[in-house]
């Protein structure tokens, strides 16, 4: 009998082949580490839930299909299902948002207390749109609204890598919002990186923010700070 292992190695190998994709990279972008989806196909190991997912998401399929639960590959229609970038997307009210690209960069090095603390911090890539994903209906009347994938550890236990966040920069964040703080290299108003954390508290002086891993509270001086947008899980968008 074919065990799940089995069904799990064949599906991914399909699955590569139907997308034109390589293993490293879809090991990397849903989990950050280059060999994962090689060990799943030599039957090495079986992935925990949430990597499980991860890797789903970057395969355009569901987990169910992966471990040969069902039968059509197809994920289902939700609120962050892929297509093909449509013409006339940047119109407000059009029915898809741009999936922004991301990529580590160094650390941003912070002196707190007489210390050198390293902050965890992104490239975002706003003129690289990596796919389209379904506009939230939540999002009907936001035309400027975006995606990103998130990228590394700092923010697990809310946010794990090949995750999707979605920016609305309509909405002020508040305290306890997890936020995209983008950062211009304090003479001009480019912007350079970009930091995903929770929002502690905002000055005229000073952005306060948190990063859970390694948790660390920390200040950005304001005239660093180009924007700072609020960001939401998919899930959270059905409750607005």
């Amino acid at each position: 009998m074919t065990n799940e292992r089995e069904i799990l190695a064949e599906r991914i190998t399909n699955r590569l082949k139907e997308l034109d994709l390589t293993a490293r990279n879809v090991s990397i972008q849903a989990t950050g580490k280059p060999d994962v989806i090689r060990d799943l196909q030599r039957r090495k190991s079986t992935p925990n839930g949430p990597t499980l997912a991860r890797i789903a998401d970057a395969l355009q399929t569901t987990s169910d299909w992966l471990l040969g639960n069902v039968e059509n590959p197809g994920q289902l229609r939700s609120e962050v299902s892929f297509h093909e970038l449509p013409q006339g997307w940047r119109e407000p009210g059009a029915g898809s948002i741009p999936l922004l690209g991301t990529a580590f960069c160094a650390d941003l090095i912070i002196e707190q207390e007489g210390e050198s603390v390293a902050i965890e911090q992104i490239q975002l890539e706003v003129d690289h749109t990596v796919r389209m994903i379904e506009r939230p209906s939540a999002l009907w009347n936001a035309p400027n609204a975006y995606a990103i994938y998130f990228q590394g550890s700092s923010m697990e236990r809310r946010f794990y890598q090949g995750e999707i966040g979605i920016v609305d920069p309509r909405r002020p964040p508040s305290p306890g919002h997890i936020v995209l703080v983008k950062l211009n290299d304090g003479e001009s108003q480019t912007v350079m990186t970009a930091l995903v954390k929770e929002l502690v508290r905002a000055t005229s002086a000073y952005v306060e923010l948190l990063q859970y891993n390694p948790e660390i509270s920390f200040r950005i001086p304001r005239n660093r700070v180009e924007a700072m947008e609020r960001i939401y899980r998919p899930d959270e968008l059905l409750h607005l």
